[in-house]
């Protein structure tokens, strides 16, 4: 498949790499399938490139790299809680980088992706422990990767 974005050009993509999020992502419920463009290095940034909405792409990281206990709940009871399954999951945190104010990362609404069924799903954390911007610090280990946990 060949995929015209705004920010990335024309790529070309395997269709099994699709990630199918049902229920949209917040604000965009309408954008119901990407794929993760993966810088494929540890605790770097990647890209969820939206095929629904070719303007729509998130920089995204490993939840993992942020802190390797993040989310709680753990990312397979979320996944279980969303109706997939628990093969290979992957926790992507999305990032924003307003002008001038560094990185900062959306703790609050995950996204758990089963990478064995290409199913996703944004989810909302308790807000008593997570915040929508929180200013990112990654530990750049070297297990963690930005595609799978």
């Amino acid at each position: 498949m060949r995929v015209s974005g705004t920010r990335f050009g024309e790529i070309e993509l395997d269709d099994a790499k699709i990630i199918n999020f049902a229920g949209g992502l917040i604000g965009f419920p309408d954008a119901k399938r990407f794929v993760l463009l993966d810088s494929n290095q540890a605790g770097r940034v990647g890209w969820l490139q939206s095929l629904d909405l070719p303007a729509l792409a998130f920089p995204v990281v490993d939840g993992t790299a942020i802190d390797a206990s993040y989310p709680q709940p753990p990312a397979e009871q979320l996944a279980r809680e969303a109706g997939f399954g628990l093969d290979q999951l992957a926790v992507l945190v999305i990032v924003a980088a307003p002008k001038g104010k560094g990185l900062y990362a959306n703790l609050l609404a995950p996204l758990v992706v089963d990478l064995t069924s290409h199913a996703g799903a944004q989810v909302v954390l308790d807000p008593r422990k997570y915040a929508a911007a929180v200013p990112l610090i990654l530990t750049m280990r070297p297990e963690t990767t930005a595609s799978a946990r």
